[in-house]
């Protein structure tokens, strides 16, 4: 037997829980071996097996694996009809279930034909995209791609064994070196971290002019390119945050519930940015850089850091320019405001299912001004 096929096998064994210790221990050798097939295992394993401990905190039924799942990967118009097929599929009972007890026959059967797709996809992404122009440590080793697009969220498994749910359009990076050499990864955009803990082998994240280190520990960081800051939130753990290629500059440890601020285009003291919603009057500043505490008093699926990872964009004071950005990514859209005016107005609130012009029409309720659509390009005006 090939090791590719071995591969497949084992995989096959794992989902379906009757892989031996020593078979688990094989299976994870070969994929260190593999990028790419890490990359779909941890796909396949969230989908058949994971319950990701980002829901933690929630008591729910087995029934709303799917659900929830399909909510991490789906773009928002897609959440109703995903939840749809899963409400008439628990009409059989046992259904949602036995996704996690399927027989190794079965999952080989679905691991293949997903394979085959993965595969294909995987062959022509390459062969159009060709090897990335960013390596996250330097040197000319191959990097590694993931991606999610514009109004879709994604979830991946590294070699590590580290989760990562990348936001709408951002971008994560790794060579082949990962969980070898190294255990350092390059983002452009939003992703949330549960890392797994290495010791010999620190897990670092380079997001534009930061670099963010932890052993062990769960965060989210926010780092667009067109963003004028570069944002890290720690839930729990600890990590160290530092200038990149600035060794003398002093390095940042935040604690649990602290959200740190990076503006990447000034020096200015940022003293002046408002606490958490909460009113607590924790508030530390640097050169450049603020930090804050979040909210304790909502769960994750309410916070504006990590609520896009429950398919929920939630936004809490942000100006118009500042939350057509992030309906931009949502949306998949390109939000144009007219007016400079429409800048003194504030918004706080939550979308989840809405479509963009329903969006537009609640934000209508508190603001007056009025919109274009031609096709993804939006217009925003103040009335007259």
């Amino acid at each position: 037997m090939t090791q590719n096929n071995r591969i497949w096998v084992l995989m096959s064994r794992r989902l379906s829980g009757e892989a031996t210790p020593a078979e688990a221990d094989e299976l994870r050798q070969l994929l260190e071996q593999a990028p790419d097939k890490q990359y779909l295992f941890g796909v396949l394993h969230a989908y058949f097996i994971d319950r990701p401990s980002v829901f933690a905190g929630h008591t729910d039924d087995e029934a709303d694996l799917e659900k929830k799942f399909r909510r991490i990967v789906d773009p928002p118009d897609g959440v109703e009809a995903a939840e749809a097929a899963v409400e008439a599929s628990d009409a059989g009972g046992e259904a949602a279930v036995s996704v996690r007890r399927l027989s190794f026959r079965r999952v080989w059967g679905y691991a293949a034909a997903v394979a085959a797709f993965f595969c294909l996809s995987w062959g022509i992404y390459h062969l159009i995209a060709g090897p990335g122009p960013y390596s996250p440590i330097g040197g000319s080793v191959p990097n590694e791609e993931v991606l999610a697009k514009a109004g879709a969220r994604t979830s991946l498994l590294l070699p590590d064994g580290t989760h990562v749910w990348l936001n709408s359009n951002s971008k994560l990076r790794y060579n082949k070196e990962f969980n070898s050499r190294n255990r350092e990864v390059g983002l452009e955009g939003e992703a949330y971290f549960e890392v797994t803990k290495n010791a010999e082998l620190p897990f670092i994240v380079h997001a534009a002019t930061l670099d963010i280190e932890v052993l062990g520990t769960s965060f989210t960081v926010k780092s667009y390119p067109q963003d004028a800051t570069v944002e890290a939130t720690l839930l729990k753990g600890a990590i160290e945050v530092r200038r990149k290629g600035n060794p003398n500059t002093a390095q940042v440890i935040l604690k649990p519930n602290e959200k740190l601020v990076f503006s990447k285009f000034s020096v200015a003291d940022t003293a002046g940015r408002r606490p958490d919603v909460a009113g607590e009057a924790h508030h530390r500043s640097f050169v450049g850089i603020a930090i804050d505490h979040i909210r304790t008093d909502v769960p994750d699926s309410e916070k504006v850091e990590t609520g896009w990872m429950y398919n929920r964009l939630v936004f809490d004071g942000e100006n118009f320019q500042e939350l057509a950005t992030e309906l931009d990514r949502w949306y998949d859209v390109n939000i144009l405001v007219r007016d400079e005016q429409l800048n003194h107005y504030h918004f706080s609130g939550v979308f989840t299912t809405e479509t963009i012009e329903e969006a537009l029409k609640d934000l209508q309720l508190t603001a007056d001004f009025t919109y274009k659509i031609n096709g993804k390009e939006i217009e925003l005006y103040a009335k007259k």
